[in-house]
């Protein structure tokens, strides 16, 4: 094998290397879509996410990546799964720069409305999330369900 050759070979090889380099980094970055945020509706002077019996929404998605989750990794809990349920999926979005990544995935939290009530939905660190009121350290937000 000439110089040349070996040459052009290394520099393919280093190319090769820098491109999936910055495909995982563009890619698989750690962070978080709080889609209850945009659920939030104001109602009577009362802030509350409104759905209706049988209702699902995507309240949070969570990438799993760089540099990855220290100490900290988001959840969101219902005070009454009677009344609407927390449900997670690891799962991936071929949609550019959305949460989770395509490459590294994450997690998608989905909201069913179960039955007519009214609860507290929690957002918080899932090591530490606790649901018993004062002792809370999470983000609580309203939910009310109705009738369809």
């Amino acid at each position: 094998m000439g110089f040349h050759q070996e040459d052009r070979l290394n520099r393919m090889k280093c190319n090769i290397v820098v491109s999936a380099f910055v495909l995982v980094m563009l890619q698989a970055c750690a962070g978080t879509k709080n889609s209850y945020e945009s659920l939030i509706e104001d109602k009577g002077g009362s802030s509350a996410v409104y759905l209706t019996v049988g209702e699902t929404k995507e309240i949070l998605s969570i990438s799993n990546g760089f540099p990855g989750w220290w100490g900290f990794y988001p959840a969101i809990v219902s005070h009454s799964p009677e009344i609407a349920n927390v449900t997670c999926n690891q799962e991936r979005s071929l949609t550019p720069f959305r949460s989770p990544g395509v490459i590294l995935g994450g997690e998608v939290c989905y909201l069913t409305a179960n039955s007519v009530g009214e609860t507290w939905l929690e957002y918080g660190n899932v090591h530490t999330i606790n649901m018993n009121g004062a002792d809370s350290q999470g983000k609580k937000i309203k939910l009310v369900v109705s009738e369809p």
